[in-house]
């Protein structure tokens, strides 16, 4: 598939059209066949703001992982605000996007305390409830480590990762041919993971985005 808007709301049609109910990570377990739509926000919250209305326009619901430590936006800016606040308006849930580089981390205990000292500062921030993370570029320390939080979901736990059928966009490449893996109806669960900022109405190269 190519990264315009045209081809993404095809991916949609698709998922629904192969019968998968499109789930959160909380709403998962109440169906036998659910795909899992997952955006990271890594550069830009405009472009996420039309991302989510394309997908409200086509009754669809997503999470949307959100930078605390990004370089390109600041949460607490008034503008960033109202954009992610217009997301959650729409139905879509907000996600703390994790970035494990930002602190010096060793080990699991101090991991979970720099993830629960920023789903904190997210959620008085937006004044919402967080309830996932996501990673920013995910270590062995993540990947392998299944970790769990006392109140947040782990989109990288090994349900997630392991138990359903993993599809990404990074780096504006499909590593799988992610339309004939939704037509074979191979996989009971999928967990799709795309990136707002590679997407426009019509196609261009990664440079270019």
């Amino acid at each position: 598939m190519n990264f315009t808007y045209k081809s993404y709301e095809e991916l949609l049609s698709l998922i629904r059209d192969n019968n998968y109910e499109i789930c959160s990570y909380e709403t998962y377990q109440r169906s036998d066949c659910c795909a899992i739509l997952r955006h990271d926000v890594d550069l830009s919250l405009e472009k996420s703001l039309l991302f989510a209305e394309l997908e409200y326009k086509n009754n669809v619901q997503a999470t949307y992982f959100i930078l605390l430590s990004s370089g390109f936006y600041n949460i607490f800016d008034k503008k960033a605000y109202e954009m992610i606040k217009s997301i959650s308006d729409m139905g879509h849930d907000i996600g703390l996007h994790f970035d494990e580089a930002r602190y010096p981390i060793t080990n699991k205990e101090e991991l979970i305390k720099h993830v629960e000292k920023e789903i904190f500062f997210m959620s008085e921030a937006l004044e919402m409830e967080i309830k996932t993370v996501s990673m920013h570029r995910p270590s062995k320390l993540i990947l392998d480590g299944d970790i769990g939080f006392d109140r947040v979901i782990n989109s990288y736990s090994h349900v997630f990762f392991n138990e359903f059928k993993y599809l990404s966009d990074s780096g504006m490449c499909w590593r799988e041919e992610v339309l004939g893996i939704i037509r074979s109806n191979t996989y009971d669960r999928l967990h799709i993971l795309t990136h707002p900022i590679w997407y426009s109405e019509t196609e261009a190269s990664k440079k270019e985005r």
